[in-house]
């Protein structure tokens, strides 16, 4: 079966440390070849696939953390919080 991929969202995450990565999530899509028409039809086969910005293929866990196989990485979703700064009065 030929299958392509199709990027559905670019999502910042982080490792245990505080380094910001990018993970990239993709709908996996199938060739559905068509008899009486020469276009090729892609249909959705109902998998993400989710990879880093440099193109290697990460697990999600249970806790919906990023893992990459082989490796110590762990990436959590960005929250996006600023942390409180302090202010001169």
């Amino acid at each position: 079966m030929d299958i392509k991929l199709q990027r559905l969202e670019s999502i910042p995450v982080q490792d245990d440390a505080g380094h910001a990565y990018t993970v990239h999530a993709f709908e996996r899509l199938a060739h559905v070849p068509l008899l009486l028409d020469s276009r090729t039809q892609w249909e959705p086969t109902g998998e993400i696939e989710y990879r880093l910005a440099s193109g290697e293929q990460l697990d999600v866990n249970a806790d919906g953390d990023w893992l990459l196989p082989g490796s110590e990485l762990r990436l959590h979703r960005h929250t996006g919080v600023a942390r409180p700064s302090a202010r001169a009065t």
